[in-house]
């Protein structure tokens, strides 16, 4: 390591520039969820003694002071979307003092191999606290994507530090990898902003089965009033109170799918005709569920939204047959879709005592 008066004085120092990485990670942070902001990680590091000896051997720079040296302390924003920058750039600005005059946006940068550098780099001041213990400290605050990160981390693992150092075949691959990436990051926002426009409009009146039942969709339907009503129904038949909390969306979606109800508006007709029976339904299908796995709704302490619904697969499943045979052979292809894809003899035990104990339904 290099002997330099700038390297003993920052080892006679190093602690208090600890003391300043972890109080300005503290504070980012918490200025973040103030205000609302979510990123994917907020860290911070401090510039080690070997670092610092590499950085001040190098031919092409010098400094002359340690606050010269703006990366001895780092804190890093990672966030997952391109325009979550610009929200967390607002939260720096307003919550720390910014040197704009050192502060760089390499987001400006129009060489399109340059895409792993184009994070936002601001140069901030030491609050009063830490400087009267330092002296005129700066420290940066790094901002960019989780793939811009993922860029730089790669680039950086290959042993790349500036563009002069990549062949020109690598060079160009770079480039080409650049492009992708950036796409990415504009399409991953884009995706974004459908799936909250997607959500806004399946809460309106009006249901729309273009897109079929998902995830997104059964949310929305939990909530309407034909899917709701059938969960204080339950309650109400089990004597249990209503939870917010949702019974397993991903399970309550494949049961619904596996009983052909894969449209919203499908879901809503269902649960209008299966209102007025979901009562006598739900006597026996917990006299189902005792005698095919040992336990009844006495397990049960309140109702999750959607668990009317799953209910309403199973109604849905057995649809309108009358022999006991076919209703066996719905309920064992529905169990095996639903519980069972590698267990058909389980899947036709279950669907036989579910047909068993609806005989005469």
């Amino acid at each position: 390591m290099l002997r330099h008066p700038l390297v003993d004085a920052y080892l006679e120092r190093l602690a208090d520039y600890e003391a300043l990485g972890r109080a300005m990670h503290a504070r980012v942070e918490a200025a973040l969820q103030r205000a609302g902001v979510s990123a994917h990680a907020v860290s911070y590091r401090v510039k080690s003694p070997e670092s610092l000896a590499g950085k001040l051997a190098r031919p092409d720079k010098t400094y002359r002071r340690l606050d010269d040296i703006t990366d001895l302390v780092g804190v890093r924003v990672i966030t997952f979307f391109d325009d979550a920058v610009e929200a967390v750039a607002r939260v720096i600005e307003a919550e720390l003092h910014v040197d704009l005059d050192r502060s760089v946006d390499k987001r400006l940068h129009h060489d399109p191999s340059l895409f792993g550098y184009r994070s936002l780099h601001y140069v901030c001041h030491a609050p009063d606290d830490a400087a009267r213990a330092l002296g005129p400290v700066a420290f940066e605050v790094q901002i960019r994507t989780i793939l811009q990160h993922a860029w730089a981390e790669i680039e950086h693992d290959l042993g790349y530090k500036t563009a002069d150092e990549v062949p020109l075949p690598v060079r160009r691959r770079f480039s080409r990898l650049a492009g992708l990436l950036e796409i990415a990051d504009q399409e991953f926002v884009e995706l974004r902003r459908f799936m909250e426009g997607y959500a806004r409009d399946l809460r309106r009146d009006s249901v729309d089965d273009v897109y079929g039942l998902d995830a997104v969709s059964l949310r929305s339907l939990l909530e309407r009033e034909e899917v709701s009503r059938l969960d204080r129904a339950l309650s109400d038949a089990l004597g249990l109170p209503v939870s917010e909390a949702a019974y397993f969306p991903e399970y309550v979606l494949r049961a619904l799918r596996a009983a052909s109800v894969d449209r919203p508006s499908r879901v809503l007709t269902a649960a209008e005709e299966f209102a007025p029976r979901l009562p006598e339904f739900t006597a026996r299908y917990f006299q189902f569920t005792s005698e095919a796995f040992g336990f009844g709704h006495e397990r049960l302490v309140r109702v999750e939204r959607g668990y009317a619904a799953a209910l309403m697969a199973h109604w849905r499943a057995l649809g309108d047959a009358d022999l006991a045979m076919q209703r066996a052979t719905r309920m064992e292809s529905f169990y095996q879709r639903l519980d069972y894809p590698d267990d058909e003899a389980e899947a036709r035990r279950v669907a036989r005592v579910f047909a068993r104990v609806f005989n005469g339904w």
